[in-house]
């Protein structure tokens, strides 16, 4: 007979809206509008809230997710099938929400364990462990079940209004791995960590160079902001934020730190941010992780000169205030 699929597999997989395939594949998708998204890495394949989709380029198109999977992933159609299936689905998208809804955590898609967030922060970003399982500890960060790691945006009360999405294995696009902020963020929040009582704040392009960042310099009584980007909204959001917190501890704002990626895109950001307390960090790379990376190849080396087959970490867990 074959390699088949039955009627009752392809109705379950028929009836999966093709944006909730995506969502849970971890793909990246973006909103443009009331009824419609992109994908963020194939600008031209566009979808509708009806379940419909088109690819722009490539002058094709269908209707859910079985026939995307066979043009995204060039699946047969019982292996299109199988694929839709065998993620098992549950609606992850509420289309009826509003643009401007606020951000509601989808607390169910988290897993207890973090094991493959903290083995792609340790292993592949280089970040120390006690760093990561602190992170953890005061849930800043979590894993998906998609094996994605968690960025929480949290407010002044700890609320969580926002999230990065950061995939943990290797994908075949320009980045090398899944990055995406969760739909309805707040547009001026970001990922955030304080340190003791704020009276500094440094921004940052990204969690993992404001935790690299971090874990380099381990600096005292200041807030680290990631503006996943470049954004000025964010910026000003996080100075006014931390300015009033100083004003109601009889404090004023000590420093502002703009320590962006160095790259052309950075150099022009920085260039618009100048005064008396502003201070402008460039990392020696393109941006604070490569710092990392290779301050830790350079301490391996070193200790592996010392004592050979031996290693020691002397970093200490971070002291959160929030």
């Amino acid at each position: 007979m074959g390699d088949i699929v039955s009627k009752s597999e392809i109705d379950k997989a028929a009836s999966v809206h093709v944006l909730d395939y995506l969502q849970t594949k971890g793909e990246p998708i973006i909103k443009q509008g009331h009824n419609y998204y992109r994908h963020a890495e194939h600008d031209s394949l566009v979808f509708n809230t009806n379940g419909k989709w088109y690819w722009n380029s490539r002058s094709t198109g269908g209707m859910g997710a079985i026939s995307l999977a066979r043009e995204l992933y060039t699946m047969k159609f019982q292996e299109a099938v199988r694929d839709v299936n065998g993620l098992n689905i549950t609606k992850t998208m509420d289309f009826s929400k509003d643009i401007n809804n606020e951000f509601v955590y989808p607390k169910q898609y988290e897993v207890s364990s973090i094991e493959n967030a903290k083995s792609y922060l340790v292993n592949e970003r280089c970040i120390d462990e006690k760093v990561v399982l602190a992170l953890r500890k005061h849930d800043l960060i979590a894993e998906d079940k998609m094996k994605n790691l968690i960025f929480k945006w949290r407010d002044k009360d700890g609320k969580i209004v926002g999230a990065d999405r950061q995939g943990t294995t290797k994908m075949k696009n320009k980045r090398g791995t899944f990055k995406q902020i969760m739909e309805h963020s707040k547009s001026d929040g970001g990922f955030t960590l304080d340190i003791g009582k704020p009276n500094k704040i440094a921004v940052f392009e990204s969690p993992i160079d404001l935790v690299s960042y971090y874990d380099m310099i381990r600096p005292e009584h200041i807030r680290l902001l990631s503006m996943s980007g470049l954004k000025d909204q964010t910026l000003i959001k996080g100075i006014e934020q931390t300015a009033s917190e100083c004003k109601e501890r009889g404090e004023e704002l000590k420093k502002i730190i703009i320590a962006v990626d160095n790259d052309k895109a950075g150099r022009e950001f920085t260039e618009k941010w100048e005064g008396e307390i502003v201070q402008v960090d460039v990392p020696k790379n393109k941006d604070w992780n490569d710092d990392l990376r290779e301050q830790r190849k350079l301490e391996r080396e070193k200790q592996n000169q010392k004592s050979p087959g031996m290693s020691f970490s002397k970093n200490k867990e971070f002291q959160y205030e929030r």
